[in-house]
């Protein structure tokens, strides 16, 4: 089981009350930042994923599953398989909403699309990538990406990337403007971010190995080593559908030049 990411406890009606009228739901700690996820959603199953081979641009389906759920401890999760499918260097794993696309703007290249809406029933997209599985997180030293917003707003935890623990934890990395990755420009591919690894901005969560929610690599790779950790796989996410304006339009994000250390997906 991997947790996703923690969330402030609300009442269920809560979010049926925002479900029905179209309101997002409001947070229930004013003292949370204000990309944290506040609500709590019902439970949500969904099988739907596919592996694809970069080199051929084949989909074929995969066995990863994902089940999303609320309980007592206002726990966002998911469970899929890590299992790398075949060669991990030349596969990825799509979940969800997520897979190629065909996008032309300035030119037209094959793109990641991922797209998250709350209604009329909850979706939300991942891209997993093995290529580092088994390597430390100081051994991470390139995560960087293009996105773009195609419809929808960043904010409440996505787009990010999200770095899974051998031990479950996950460490996320936000996309967006600093310093509340909320409020990106739509119609532009953005890049501002840089090597995440490098960058010296505060976008690296890491609440769930005891650390900072808005915090450092440096603070993120001290915990990890702390525990021995190990990284298991990489995520490329799309999940705030529930979010702010997210919730009347969706939120589609389209992403390219997805480089983890010397791989790099799209193109």
């Amino acid at each position: 089981m991997v947790t996703i990411r923690r969330l402030s406890v609300l009442a269920i009606t809560a979010l049926m009350v925002a479900g029905i009228s179209g309101v997002s739901a409001v947070f229930g700690d004013s003292s949370n930042p204000i990309n944290y996820v506040g609500t709590n959603f019902g439970p949500y199953t969904s099988s739907t994923s596919y592996d694809y081979d970069f080199a051929t641009g084949t989909l074929t389906d995969s066995t990863s599953t994902v089940s999303i759920f609320s309980s007592s401890t206002g726990t966002l999760q998911t469970m899929f398989s890590l299992d790398p499918p075949r060669d991990p260097n030349g596969f990825g794993t799509f979940i969800g909403t997520a897979r190629p696309y065909r996008f032309c703007s300035t030119t037209c290249d094959t793109v990641l699309y991922e797209q998250s809406a709350l209604t009329p029933t909850f979706t939300y997209a991942y891209m997993v990538m093995y290529n580092l599985r088994g390597a430390t997180l100081d051994q991470l030293t390139a995560l960087a990406t293009q996105y773009y917003v195609k419809t929808g707003d960043c904010g409440g935890g996505s787009p990010r990337f999200s770095i899974v623990m051998s031990n479950g934890a996950e460490v996320h990395v936000y996309l967006g403007p600093f310093p509340n990755y909320t409020l990106c420009t739509q119609g532009v591919w953005h890049s501002e971010e840089g090597n995440l690894v490098t960058n010296p901005e505060a976008r690296w969560d890491s609440t769930q190995l005891g650390g900072s929610f808005y915090g450092t690599y440096s603070e993120a790779v001290l915990l990890a080593n702390t525990e021995g950790l190990t990284i298991s796989a990489i995520l490329v996410s799309t999940d705030s559908g529930w979010f702010g304006i997210n919730t009347v339009t969706t939120e589609t994000i389209l992403f390219r030049n997805i480089q983890v250390n010397g791989v790099t997906r799209f193109p």
